[in-house]
């Protein structure tokens, strides 16, 4: 799969640095997760190799600027959540990390404006939508 796939393969493959499977011992689809070295900042995690390889988003480094959550995304449960969903988007002020970039859950501090009283503070947004 790598070699089929230009530079996204080429990156991936030097990124793989799992030892208990090797590269050629597992598929493009698999949910084994397997560890990770960013080739930018050398942080390692492991991930599920289907996040990586077949998803629209592909999930990257989770320590690099520009990481993409692979599912649970903060801005994609308020789309679907109406006006409540609105309203968390609209107090949602976080210049360093945009609503695509948080996940329900997450325990990530971001930056809100409360709409009646303009009041700002630093919570984590991953537990808004429950409130």
């Amino acid at each position: 799969w790598c070699d089929a796939n230009g530079e996204i393969g080429k990156k991936l493959l030097e990124e793989y640095v799992n030892t208990d499977r090797g590269p050629m011992d597992v598929t493009r689809a698999s949910g084994y997760k397997a560890l990770w070295k960013c080739a930018t900042c050398e942080h390692e995690w492991r991930t599920k190799i289907c996040n990586r390889t077949t998803a629209n988003n592909p999930t990257g480094c989770p320590k690099c600027p520009g990481f993409v959550a692979r599912s649970n995304k903060f801005q994609v449960w308020c789309d679907a959540n109406g006006e409540r969903g609105k309203t968390l988007l609209e107090e949602y002020i976080d210049p360093d990390r945009g609503p695509t970039r948080v996940t329900n859950g997450s325990t990530y501090k971001a930056l809100w404006k409360c709409a009646t009283c303009e009041h700002e503070w630093r919570g984590e947004g991953g537990g808004r939508p429950n409130k």
